[in-house]
């Protein structure tokens, strides 16, 4: 939620008559929707869920404002225009809208998954299900491919003279 809010603040701030942030205003856009956030993943889910994200939502374009507004030093009064106060609540209607967009489809997701994970666990094919396994048979004695029995010549070549 605070990438989010972050995005669509300086988008909507950007619409509604502002200039596009600075490199400075967006780390601490960023810190401060991140930080908004954060308070917003610990608070208690009340019944009317969608009106909190909502107003959760508002709080972090208001403070995205405030931190545009004084950070790049916007000039545009102390009353907000038409354009701008429009533009942030479409920011925070479209915040919404994809927040709820992405908690139904990990909903659906893991729905999916729950459902096609024990089918998949069924067609798992263990080695031991497909043939006994063989018996091992051992040559009784040394092998030979490697002599290591200590005869033979092992010093280096004789000069014939």
């Amino acid at each position: 939620m605070g990438a989010l809010s972050a995005l669509v603040t300086a988008a909507a701030h950007t619409f509604g008559g502002g200039m596009f942030p600075s490199e400075a205003a967006m780390v601490l856009l960023c810190v401060v929707c991140a930080g908004i956030g954060c308070a917003a993943s610990v608070l208690p889910v009340f019944a009317l869920a969608r009106i909190q994200l909502m107003l959760t939502l508002a709080v972090a374009q208001f403070a995205g404002h405030v931190v545009l507004t004084v950070v790049d030093g916007h000039h545009h009064g102390p009353v907000l225009s038409n354009q701008m106060l429009v533009a942030h609540a479409a920011a925070v209607v479209a915040g919404a809208v994809a927040i709820y967009g992405a908690e139904r489809g990990i909903r659906r997701a893991v729905s999916s998954v729950r459902r096609i994970l024990p089918m998949l666990a069924s067609l798992v094919v263990h080695e031991w299900r497909i043939a006994p396994p063989l018996p091992v048979y051992r040559v009784p004695g040394p092998s030979r491919i490697l002599d290591l029995s200590g005869a033979g010549n092992r010093g280096p070549p004789a000069i014939l003279a």
